[in-house]
């Protein structure tokens, strides 16, 4: 990223006219300074797994002293440097006034989510979740329903993927199995207070099909909210994908052809509440066996809403 040079290369019209500069310190590291809203001299550092912190730091150019907290990263390797820069574009180059060290602390807590990872052996049903989840926002925009990418969760913990509006709602499923079963939990598919439609996603590995990676950069191409690239980046992330690790291939005109879209109120399911002091339940529906809606037609119906 053209941005960031080297720190001893930071003029004194860098720092008067900017309230945040990347840079690449003395060890050849990414860094971020930030200017400090409050001119204090004890400085204070911690780290982070990924970055190092320095705050009320006193910078000194030209004979000038010049108050600034300081974000730097604690790997250098090609995967890390992007990570780092993804969070300056999105997040530090937002800043439009200094902001003080209490401030800064709650922004690294919150950035600190975006470096999580997802366990190794949860990594598989992840990403075959995920890109279900992003084929269905891909074939839905591609057919003409735009809005999705407005409606799509920026809550990964949401009950369902997509609420279109207060009425009318679409969950996600996807399987690598060869027959369309899926797992519900009972209160996302039994519910007579809103509609809920689910896309159902058959999907196939295949070496020569396309990557997670490839599908994330397709679908945050829609994009132009920097929160909702930041949030897509975040899932990415999540899944433990990038350049180096474009995640699981699957035959996208295999997943193309076998997208259905069911009504929940068709599913088979239990058709009662859950009992008073019952909570998470859970079981595996056969979608196969309720009839699918035409699909064009229901492109058309959300566009209406």
């Amino acid at each position: 990223m053209k941005e960031f040079k080297y720190i001893s290369s930071i003029s004194k019209n860098d720092i008067d006219s900017n309230i945040v500069i990347p840079c690449i310190d003395e060890q050849g590291y990414h860094a971020i300074l930030i200017k400090n809203s409050i001119l204090k001299e004890v400085s204070t550092k911690y780290s982070t797994d990924n970055l190092n912190v320095q705050i009320d730091t006193v910078l000194h150019f030209e004979n000038n002293g010049y108050y600034f907290h300081i974000i730097t990263a604690t790997k250098n390797d090609m995967y890390s440097i992007s990570q780092f820069e993804v969070i300056y574009e999105y997040i530090f180059k937002k800043i439009s006034n200094p902001i003080s060290g209490n401030e800064l602390n709650i922004l690294i807590t919150s950035i600190e989510d975006y470096f999580r990872t997802t366990p190794e052996k949860d990594l598989f049903s992840l990403q075959v979740g995920v890109f279900g989840e992003l084929f269905t926002i891909k074939y839905l925009y591609e057919s003409g329903y735009k809005n999705i990418i407005e409606k799509y969760h920026d809550n990964f913990y949401s009950k369902h993927d997509v609420e279109i509006d207060e009425n009318n709602r679409i969950e996600i499923k996807s399987t690598v199995l060869e027959k369309r079963i899926h797992t519900f939990k009972h209160n996302q598919i039994f519910r007579d207070d809103i509609n809920v439609y689910v896309s159902s996603v058959m999907l196939e590995q295949s070496k020569e099909g396309l990557s997670l990676f490839d599908l994330f950069q397709e679908v945050i191409g829609l994009y132009d909210n920097p929160d909702s690239i930041l949030g897509l980046q975040k899932l990415m992330k999540r899944c433990g994908v990038g350049e180096e690790n474009v995640g699981l291939k699957f035959a996208e005109s295999k997943a193309y052809n076998d997208l259905k879209v069911y009504d929940a109120k068709t599913l088979p399911k239990i058709n009662v509440p859950a009992p008073d002091g019952v909570t998470n339940i859970k079981y595996d529906v056969d979608c196969a066996i309720a009839e699918a809606l035409n699909i064009d037609d229901f492109i058309e119906y959300v566009k209406t809403l």
